[in-house]
C-alpha cells in the first residue's frame, strides 16, 4: 500500500516538473559593530536573485518522465491488487479448511464411539468364549485407528485455525532473551 502511495507521489512530482517555476531567494541579517567605543547596529535585507524556469523545450524528457512514472504507478497498483487477491485467497482457503475439519469432526466422533462399542461387545463375547483372540485384536486395532484418526483431525483443525490466523495478518515476533529478562 505504501508503494502505491510513493508511486502516486512520483507521478505528481514528474507532472510538477513540466510546469514553470519561480524561485526567490533572500536573507535577513542583524549586525552589530563596535569601533573606538562607538556602537552601530544595523539590519540588512537581501532579496534575490529571482529565478524563473520555463520548461519550453526539453526534447520530450519531462513528458517521458511523466509517462514512465505513470507506468511505474500502474505496475505497483497491479502488484498491490495481486497481493490483495492472494490474501483473500489464503483467507478463503483457511476458512474452507476449517469448515471441512469441523464437518468431518462429527463423523469421526460417531465412528470412534461405534468402534469403542464394538470393542466392548467383542471383549464381552471374548470373556464368555464366543469370540476368538483374532476378533478381539481386530476390534481393538479398529478402535485405536479410529481414535488416531480423530486426533489427526483435531490436529488438522488446529492447523486450520493457525492458517486462518496467519492469513488474516496474525503472526508473532519472537522475543529476544534480553527483552524477556528486561521486563
Amino acid at each position: 500500500e505504501r508503494d502505491v502511495v510513493v508511486a502516486s507521489a512520483q507521478v505528481g512530482s514528474a507532472q510538477a516538473q513540466r510546469f514553470p517555476r519561480l524561485s526567490l531567494n533572500g536573507s535577513i541579517a542583524s549586525m552589530r559593530m563596535v569601533s573606538n567605543g562607538v556602537e552601530q547596529e544595523g539590519t540588512t535585507w537581501s532579496f534575490g536573485p529571482l529565478a524563473v524556469s520555463l520548461p519550453i523545450y526539453d526534447g520530450g524528457q519531462r513528458a517521458a518522465a511523466v509517462t514512465a512514472a505513470q507506468a511505474s504507478y500502474e505496475a505497483v497498483v497491479s502488484a498491490y491488487r495481486a497481493k490483495v487477491r492472494q490474501a483473500v485467497r489464503e483467507v478463503e482457503q483457511a476458512l474452507v479448511n476449517l469448515n471441512s475439519t469441523e464437518a468431518r469432526a462429527q463423523d469421526a466422533k460417531v465412528s470412534t464411539q461405534g468402534y469403542a462399542e464394538s470393542l466392548a461387545a467383542t471383549q464381552a463375547r471374548f470373556g464368555q468364549g464366543l469370540a476368538s483372540l483374532v476378533e478381539l485384536e481386530d476390534a481393538r486395532r479398529n478402535a485405536l485407528a479410529s481414535e488416531s484418526a480423530q486426533l489427526n483431525l483435531a490436529l488438522e483443525r488446529n492447523r486450520a485455525w493457525v492458517g486462518l490466523y496467519r492469513a488474516l495478518g496474525g503472526g508473532f515476533e519472537p522475543q529476544t532473551p534480553d527483552a524477556t529478562f528486561a521486563n
